[in-house]
């Protein structure tokens, strides 16, 4: 059911000075410490030069025209959860996000902790104009969601070619940032790393980031960071707030985002390959004992039972040195593979080394991981 304005309005005004919450992750550097909620809304551009302009040109990017050219694919998200009472009665909470059309059949991309536990998802066009949305599915392990409107024929956006995005080159972030009137929000920066990994919480840690020091403020979680193609590189997420840090901003990987958003809608979930195991990083000391470089391997810490790795004959305190002949120096490497180089049912070679001497190489098939 399509919300009606007056309703709307007041869900609005209530949400912003009431209970609204504007949703970006936000990841302090010290959680004994207590740090400012806000950073500096200022973009401090040392350098004239532009991605793609000669040395000696002082010419800027024109910022302008690629606005102009995808802002009609950027949307607001509002997502309305339920809280529950001490009688029972039920209260409603409104988050705020971004989210990005990346299909001619309507399909938005956006952040799993945006829409999380929404009884319903109203989505806002550039023009004002409301649609219910429909989640087709998430993945809360890259923090990714695809939400669906049933219109089409609208302008959306395509991704950036892998392997294209580079270290320094311009980005732009669009999204509906603090939940302000007016339309979408718009800040540029450039990409500062590649390849970021990100513990948020206790349980989850985000891989294949793009770090940018581009300003992501609450709100823009879910929308997206484009090149001056006007590509999608990545997909706003998260933030470093407090301390010294300043501007540090992570979105997830444009090739990440593309692999998970297809398995959602093909299948309507994400299948990642299990191997079964806990691992830890192999320090330097464990290193020095049995000869290895440091960061070479990563240490298998248990192994469950019934699982792939054990009907394999991997073992606590195997070593493993790759994966169907991809290289494994730390656990971001292990990630990755298990991500984006097999797949589920897949027969592969694991290398470990055993006892410090023994390398073996274990035929596993891989399974499905555990939604929990």
């Amino acid at each position: 059911m399509i919300w009606t304005k007056n309703r709307l309005k007041i869900c609005i005004f209530v949400s912003v000075f009431l209970s609204f919450s504007l949703s970006c992750i936000s990841v302090p550097l010290n959680e004994t410490e207590e740090y400012p909620n806000n950073m500096d809304e200022g973009i401090s551009i040392s350098s004239p030069l532009s991605s793609g302009v000669g040395l000696d040109s002082p010419m800027l990017p024109d910022f302008v025209d690629v606005v102009d050219r995808v802002r009609g694919s950027v949307v607001s998200v509002v997502a309305e959860t339920e809280t529950l009472s001490v009688f029972g009665e039920r209260f409603p909470n409104f988050r705020s996000g971004s989210g990005v059309i990346f299909d001619q059949r309507g399909h938005i991309l956006t952040n799993n902790h945006v829409i999380k536990d929404a009884v319903e998802i109203i989505v806002t066009l550039d023009d004002g104009k409301q649609l219910n949305g429909e989640l087709v599915g998430t993945d809360p392990l890259t923090d990714l969601a695809v939400v669906k409107v049933d219109n089409s024929g609208l302008p959306f956006l395509n991704f950036a070619i892998q392997g294209e995005v580079r270290v320094g080159e311009w980005v732009i972030a669009i999204g509906n940032a603090l939940a302000l009137p007016g339309g979408p929000s718009v800040t540029v920066g450039i990409v500062s790393a590649l390849g970021r990994s990100l513990r948020v919480d206790q349980t989850t840690t985000l891989y294949d980031l793009i770090q940018t020091d581009t300003i992501i403020n609450p709100g823009n979680s879910g929308g997206p960071l484009l090149n001056l193609k006007g590509e999608i590189v990545g997909i706003n997420t998260a933030v470093l707030r407090g301390g010294q840090v300043e501007g540090i901003g992570f979105a997830v990987g444009g090739y990440t985002a593309t692999l998970v958003s297809k398995e959602i809608i093909d299948k309507g979930r994400v299948r990642w390959a299990w191997l079964g195991v806990t691992i830890s990083e192999l320090d330097a000391q464990e290193a020095a004992k049995l000869g290895l470089p440091a960061r070479q391997g990563v240490l298998i810490q248990d192994v469950f039972s019934e699982s792939p790795a054990a009907e394999g004959g991997l073992q606590s305190g195997d070593i493993i040195l790759s994966i169907e002949g991809h290289y494994v120096q730390t656990i971001a490497d292990l990630t990755n593979v298990l991500r984006f180089e097999v797949e589920v049912g897949d027969r592969v070679i694991v290398e470990v080394l055993r006892g410090g001497n023994d390398k073996l190489s274990n035929l596993i098939t891989l399974d499905e991981r555990p939604s929990s």
